[in-house]
């Protein structure tokens, strides 16, 4: 489906940069007026040109639906379907148990959480800075852990993998007494 969406954009694309040239050249005087007039007065009553300009349109909708559509915006991951419906919950609200539990850890300084959701689960991933004397393969192991149960249980969601990069050390400014 993805494949037929960039296909049908690319098509409607390139039939607006047409009209867009056509109109150009109009604009321009660089194309005689009787021409344009011509043609439109070719497709008047042609149901045939009809159909074509009404295909467009409902091709052109389909494909700026995707745009407004509120709940795509938001991203969000199913947890579970029963034959009430669906049960889902928003990236946000995921990354926000994600900041609460990590946040948590006393050796993390600062964190931050990017989530991708797709067919296989949830994949988290976590860039930080921790304090110096921070064990980190230790710390590492103890935040993908404690993340993966703690979204697992809390939420239902199937999480695949937890990446964790420690970007920097955190220094503690202390004051020397001289």
């Amino acid at each position: 489906m993805k494949l037929w969406y960039r296909f049908s954009f690319l098509i409607i694309t390139l039939l607006f940069m047409f009209v867009a040239l056509i109109m150009a050249i109009y604009s321009f005087g660089l194309a005689n007026f009787t021409s344009l007039l011509n043609f439109i007065e070719s497709i008047y009553n042609n149901w045939q040109a009809g159909i074509l300009f009404t295909a467009a349109f409902i091709i052109g909708a389909w494909l700026i639906y995707p745009f407004f559509s509120f709940r795509d915006k938001l991203g969000s991951t199913i947890i579970k379907k029963t034959e009430l419906g669906e049960v889902d919950i928003t990236l946000r609200a995921l990354e926000n148990l994600v900041q609460g539990i990590t946040k948590q850890q006393e050796q993390i300084a600062e964190i931050e959480t990017s989530l991708k959701s797709d067919e296989e689960g949830l994949k988290i991933f976590l860039k930080g800075k921790v304090h110096q004397g921070t064990i980190i393969p230790e710390l590492s192991r103890e935040l993908q852990d404690i993340v993966k149960s703690y979204i697992e249980k809390t939420t239902g969601v199937n999480v695949v993998e937890v990446k964790v990069l420690i970007e920097d050390i955190y220094e503690h400014e202390t004051a020397r007494v001289e």
